[in-house]
């Protein structure tokens, strides 16, 4: 488990450093990026600060109103070798066809 928390940290740590770098080389600010991406002001300030792990859409989101490829964001990230959530962490149950 130490070593999977050990390389999501730095996983977001890398992915808010290049959100911030490219954000900055445009001379935007936090909020100008939430507005022109059209999300809340606090999904922009997690994401940065390696709080937040955004999903595939928000990352599209991102790069587009950054004006870069989705590749941007990601290069230099570490490939994780642990692949698998804490333990502590309880599988969601799928639902049966026809139950309510």
């Amino acid at each position: 488990m130490a070593e999977y928390t050990a390389e999501r940290k730095a996983y977001l740590e890398a992915f808010s450093a290049n959100v911030r770098r490219l954000r900055e080389e445009r001379e935007m600010s936090q909020a100008d990026l939430h507005e022109l991406a059209d999300l809340h002001r606090t999904q922009v300030g997690r994401m940065e600060g390696g709080d937040a792990e955004p999903r595939l859409m928000t990352l599209v989101i991102i790069a587009d109103a950054l004006g870069v490829k989705l590749d941007d964001l990601v290069a230099g990230l570490p490939v994780p070798k642990e692949r698998r959530p804490p333990p502590d962490r309880k599988p969601k149950r799928a639902k049966r066809l026809g139950s309510k």
